[in-house]
């Protein structure tokens, strides 16, 4: 193992161990006409909406325990409430929300409707404050839902505009035909401010479509969403989403955001060519084996400098094998000697 291959692997092993998992967590609110302010935790990371209800007791029941059950019932009766108007503010795309599809397709409402009838009350959630009773729902995004709200194509065909028939002057197929396949594709959109969305899109700077809806296996759609959404590289590069320890992504930086809600992102024209072949290698999109970065831009890193060469392998004067093998082995064992090495290497 060389010396830049074991650092390189303790370095990515000790940041996998220190770093938390950061959820992308959206709070969505309302202003209701009889029940004041809605307010929900939207979890995109979990795919899961959560929402609380409370409510008090029946002014007439003086038994405790009659009080207690019918507290909660009530509270649990306000939840569902809460929780179809508030999943009526989740983003399906760039363009649409959950309640202007329910609007626009009563087939829709009523599946909604139906749907959110069967949320379930997150164990534990149960609180009492005097005569307050509070209760928390939990609604899957996945499944049920998705499968009624996320847009129905014939992604047997592909969309015209998927990929220009001329490749940009700078690629090559080198480019294309990396020694591994990739195993999924991470954009990064920190500091754009992307807003997740159910059915997001890639699109490039001409406008042309690299990834949607009309490029997925429904199945996984409804099962696993059409993107992951994470804040953290280290996590998104080992996602299970992504193959786990075996992943291989394509990275690919944003440009900007898209769409009336933000939820869309764009990327050059070049990336746009390197995600659809990767994809021809690989066909990971059809799988939803994408992830979007969100959050704010990472801190800019300066850059590492060292007193010698010996982290750089690719350097004209870099140590040959035969000294890194010494120094590796441990010798020389002392400072004075191992100077000498290096003035004589030039360094």
């Amino acid at each position: 193992m060389s010396l830049v291959s074991l650092i390189l692997g303790t370095f990515l092993l000790a940041a996998t161990d220190c770093a938390v998992a950061q959820e992308v967590i959206e709070t969505i609110a309302i202003d209701s006409r009889d029940r004041g302010r809605i307010q929900g935790d939207l979890d995109w990371s979990e795919r899961s909406l959560l929402i609380f209800g409370e409510a008090v007791a029946p002014a007439e029941v003086t038994s405790p325990v009659q009080a207690r059950l019918l507290g909660f019932r009530a509270a649990k009766l306000v939840a569902y409430r809460n929780l179809l108007e508030l999943v009526g503010e989740v983003q399906i795309d760039g363009q649409t929300t959950v309640s202007m599809a329910m609007v626009s397709d009563d087939s829709i409402r009523t599946r909604v409707e139906g749907i959110v009838s069967g949320a379930r009350v997150v164990p534990g959630s149960r609180e009492q404050e005097g005569d307050i009773y509070r209760i928390t729902l939990q609604l899957d995004l996945l499944g049920d839902l998705a499968d009624t709200v996320l847009p129905v194509t014939d992604s047997a065909t592909p969309p015209e505009n998927a990929l220009p028939t001329e490749l940009p002057e700078s690629d090559s197929l080198l480019v294309f035909m990396p020694p591994q396949p990739f195993t999924g594709l991470i954009i990064d959109a920190r500091g754009l401010d992307l807003s997740p969305s159910m059915s997001p899109r890639i699109i490039d700077t001409a406008d042309r479509l690299i990834y949607g809806a009309e490029q997925i296996d429904r199945n996984y759609a409804v099962r696993r969403g059409i993107v992951g959404y994470l804040k953290d590289m280290i996590h998104a590069a080992v996602s299970d989403r992504l193959g786990g320890s075996d992943a291989h992504p394509l990275v690919v930086d944003a440009v900007e955001v898209s769409g009336l809600y933000n939820s869309d992102v764009v990327v050059d024209r070049e990336n746009g060519v390197r995600i659809r072949m990767a994809d021809m290698e690989a066909d990971f999109l059809s799988q939803c084996r994408v992830i979007f970065l969100v959050g704010p831009a990472p801190p800019q890193v300066e850059p590492v400098h060292y007193d010698s060469l010996l982290m750089d392998p690719l350097s004209e004067s870099a140590l040959d094998d035969d000294l890194l093998d010494d120094i590796l082995d441990g010798v020389p064992d002392d400072a004075d000697s191992l100077d000498s090495i290096l003035e004589a290497e030039g360094f």
